[in-house]
């Protein structure tokens, strides 16, 4: 019996983008630098493709090497298939919730923002728990502000549910897409 929380790693396609959920030999070669994830990926890897650093890398690693089946609810890297390029990092933040509900985030390098990419990735990774049974909806955070992220998880269906407490960013707002 499969469980509910298993997500085969296949790439997601969207029009412009391939998704390629992250192995432990990717987030290993990440950690080590961008020329290792080149050399296991078969990517190039834009200079600027994270602001966000290793910090999260190393946190996914250490949860799919407890449990390799979460490997598909970590890290994912976006490649333009027009350039064959990684131009940022996306993903959830773990397994879906006691409520059914994934969280995602996503960053993408400065040369290719405000061209609609990352809405691209935010409606891939939503496309790719929409029809797991027991997912209920998906959510996001972003600063307590209009931004350019607010917009992508607008364009992307999401609806503001209000403003929390995060332990690490302090206020944010809460984003919702239920199914």
């Amino acid at each position: 019996m499969v469980s509910h929380h298993t997500m085969t790693p296949f790439p997601i396609e969207t029009p412009r983008l391939l998704l390629i959920p992250a192995q432990l030999v990717h987030l290993q070669a990440a950690l080590i630098g961008r020329e290792e994830l080149e050399k296991y990926i078969g990517y190039a890897v834009h200079p600027d493709w994270t602001e966000f650093g290793s910090d999260p890398w190393a946190y996914a690693l250490g949860k799919i090497r407890e449990n390799e089946s979460q490997s598909g609810w970590w890290t994912w890297f976006p490649v333009l298939k027009s350039e064959d390029l990684i131009i940022g990092t996306c993903g959830y933040k773990g397994l879906p919730d006691a409520n059914g509900l994934v969280e995602i985030g996503y960053e993408i390098a400065p040369p290719f923002r405000h061209q609609g990419l990352a809405t691209e990735m935010a409606t891939g990774l939503v496309g790719r728990v929409r029809n797991i049974p027991l997912i209920q909806g998906v959510l996001a955070h972003t600063l307590p502000e209009e931004n350019a992220s607010v917009r992508v998880l607008k364009k992307a269906g999401f609806s503001l549910s209000g403003e929390i407490e995060d332990p690490d960013d302090g206020p944010v707002w809460r984003w919702q897409l239920t199914f």
